[in-house]
């Protein structure tokens, strides 16, 4: 009998909820809905509901689902219980998601921070599944952080989850973490609109939606102000993954996220190799995510296979 996992990633805006074959690394049935952050009845009605639709499918196949994994956008201790994500789900503050969920449910649950899902499903099914140090940055409504070696996180608990906040200059105003010039705040679709707006594209270009993926298509076009938000955006993930490579010399480097699909034109000049290396002959590759919806999913899902 077949046995699959059901995989849930939680992001900034959306939720997404996959079936998830673990022996092929595939999502088999994907449902994406807004990440409902205010009300934990609508977000455990919700999950009930698709998990009790996917145990249907599953049964025409003659099929069983054996657990429920989450990427959670916060801290997340091994019993389950979400210490905090810092505001962004106001309902899931010292929350016993995994209890809350096998008791519900009748499923065993597993849940880890959000970014480290997405590094782990990267590391077994997507671009660093032929790497033993892979580093995954997710660019999206913010910046998530994880780090894989041979296929298993470094460390049980997610401590570094925070690792979008290193400094790397000093700005005019703070990150929502307290501090200022933080990687996250300048790197991610929030601090790109950010920079955008500082510099008055609003006023400059009332006809151009403010969106990232607007801004990267304005740059190619040669807009002067999208140039320079871009040669910005490049110059400052590029210092802030050279601090990585420092840390954690990863064989490769993951970008994903929503940013990263109108990343292909600048990966050369991230790419390139001016600044001290960790040993001599050491060489990473970064590329971006092929898995692109999938790869938090199938993270969440692969915490059954530890």
């Amino acid at each position: 009998m077949n046995k699959f996992v059901v995989g849930i990633d939680i992001g900034g805006t959306r939720t997404k909820i996959g079936l998830v074959d673990l022996k092929i690394g595939k999502v088999l049935d994907l449902k994406i809905v807004p990440t409902e952050t205010v009300d934990d009845r609508l977000f455990l009605k919700y999950i009930v509901k698709t998990v009790a639709n996917l145990k249907l499918i599953v049964a025409e196949t003659k099929a069983e689902i054996v657990g429920i994994g989450f990427g959670i956008p916060g801290f997340v201790f091994e019993n389950g219980v979400v210490d905090s994500t810092y505001g962004f789900l106001e309902f899931m503050e010292d929350y016993p998601l995994k209890d809350i969920i096998q008791n519900t449910i009748g499923l065993p649950c597993l849940l880890d921070n959000d970014a480290r899902c997405i590094a782990l499903g990267e590391a077994l099914y997507g671009a660093g599944k032929n790497s033993k140090r892979i580093l995954v940055l997710t660019l999206g409504t913010g910046l998530g952080f994880g780090f894989v070696t041979n296929g298993k996180f470094e460390t049980t608990l997610p401590y570094a989850h925070m690792g979008g906040h290193i400094s790397i200059g000093h700005t005019t105003f703070k990150c929502y973490c307290g501090k200022q010039g933080c990687l996250e705040s300048l790197v991610s679709a929030t601090g790109i609109i950010a920079s955008a707006k500082r510099l008055g594209w609003e006023t400059k270009f009332p006809d151009l939606p403010l969106k990232v993926e607007t801004i990267f298509e304005a740059e190619q076009q040669g807009n002067t102000i999208a140039v320079q938000i871009v040669s910005d955006f490049i110059a400052q993930l590029k210092t802030g993954i050279h601090n990585y490579i420092n840390l954690f010399a990863p064989d490769i480097i993951v970008i994903g996220g929503g940013v990263s699909k109108g990343m292909k034109p600048y990966l050369e000049r991230l790419s390139v190799d001016d600044f001290l290396k960790p040993y001599k002959n050491y060489h990473v590759n970064i590329v971006l995510s092929e898995l692109d919806e999938h790869s938090g999913i199938l993270g969440a899902a692969a915490l059954f296979n530890s």
